[in-house]
């Protein structure tokens, strides 16, 4: 236990300094064109999966199942597995959380923006923790299906269902979960519930969320289908236009008639669930080859999905307006590869403006 006391320990210290350099580094490329903080991003996604995998081979989660099962015997039946994983979750998370440390003076210089360190981890973390929570959860009925010796095949659409109704229900509050939600100003809502009356987007007017540190101008839905809820924000009040405003209300009115909330879901839960399946019922290899087949496939699907819902909101208020809003957003290929961009679920902003312009 000491001696992976130490490692993650040293973990959060070489995670710090390389988080220092890092900033340091991307001061010295601000004058290249890609001003966002994607690679920020990138190199904290690398920090955390560095962490968990030195976590995970250093016992962490063989020593957690021995003291879980010494407190009682039902601590170490297969359901159990996701008790196991959350020390491992908190200690990646930790560590992503004091790279960020690191990297955030450098991060705030670079563009600008006035907010507190505390507060960034904080949003941050939030995020990070609901993630951790939904793949946790999302780990329990796996791990079950692996430990049964010989799992019926009937519990195949019982696994799609599950996944379905988990990764649905994530959807619907991923942004209450993950965001900070404050009540619109009386300017704001005004705009907004103008806008979508424009547009006839039939969705509450829910709250407002911080985009000024990271330039997002953006409109969100969430909820379930009879009930969708609006969410903005602050930074697309500031560069948005009342035109631009409900251009992005009848794009999201447009995706909510192609029900692309649902669509999102089902794919998701169909990846997931092809993997289940055959890993529990094959082998992981299998699955692995299963996964690189259909997931270009069911992406594609995402994103031909995203530019019908463009063009549908481009024919209610034109697609100068729509253009104009999504030119406001930082990063239009957000430094994606061809490859990366292919197997994105949504395409980048440069697309999306060559669809558009092209339909105009």
């Amino acid at each position: 236990m000491i001696g992976m006391l130490a490692r993650w320990l040293g973990l959060l210290v070489v995670g710090y300094i390389t988080g220092r350099l890092y900033g340091l580094f991307a001061i010295r490329r601000r004058e290249t064109d890609d001003p966002g903080s994607r690679g920020t991003y990138r190199f904290l996604t690398v920090v955390g999966i560095s962490a968990l995998l030195v976590l995970v081979f250093s016992g962490l989660i063989d020593a957690t199942e021995t003291s879980l099962s010494s407190v009682h015997p039902i601590l170490s039946s297969g359901l159990a597995t996701p008790l196991a994983w959350a020390p491992t979750a908190a200690g990646t998370i930790v560590t992503v959380l004091v790279a960020y440390l690191g990297v955030f003076p450098s991060a705030r210089e670079r563009r600008g923006i006035e907010i507190s360190a505390p507060t960034a981890v904080a949003r941050l973390g939030k995020y990070l923790v609901a993630i951790a929570i939904f793949c946790l959860g999302m780990l329990a009925p796996f791990t079950a299906l692996l430990g049964t010796s010989d799992p019926s095949p009937l519990l195949i659409p019982v696994v799609f269902a599950v996944l379905v109704i988990g990764v649905y229900a994530w959807l619907q509050y991923s942004i209450r979960l993950t965001q900070d939600i404050s009540d619109p100003t009386a300017e704001q809502r005004r705009r907004l519930e103008a806008a979508a009356d424009r547009a006839e987007l039939p969705a509450t007017v829910a709250g407002v969320f911080s985009g000024r540190e990271t330039e997002t101008a953006g409109l969100y839905l969430d909820g379930p289908f009879w009930n969708r809820q609006l969410y903005a924000t602050d930074y697309a009040f500031d560069v948005l236009d009342d035109e631009e405003l409900a251009a992005l209300c009848a794009r999201e009115r447009a995706a909510d008639d192609l029900r692309l909330l649902e669509r999102r879901a089902l794919v998701v839960a169909a990846l997931f669930g092809l993997f289940v399946t055959l890993t529990v019922w094959l082998s992981i290899l299998v699955a692995l080859v299963g996964l690189a087949v259909s997931w270009p496939l069911l992406v594609w699907h995402l994103q031909r999905c995203e530019f019908a819902a463009d063009r549908r909101g481009a024919r209610e208020l034109g697609a100068r307006p729509l253009a104009s809003a999504y030119e406001a957003q930082p990063g239009l290929t957000d430094s994606r590869s061809r490859l990366h961009e292919r197997l994105a679920a949504t395409p980048s902003t440069a697309r999306r403006l060559e669809r558009l312009r092209q339909s105009d």
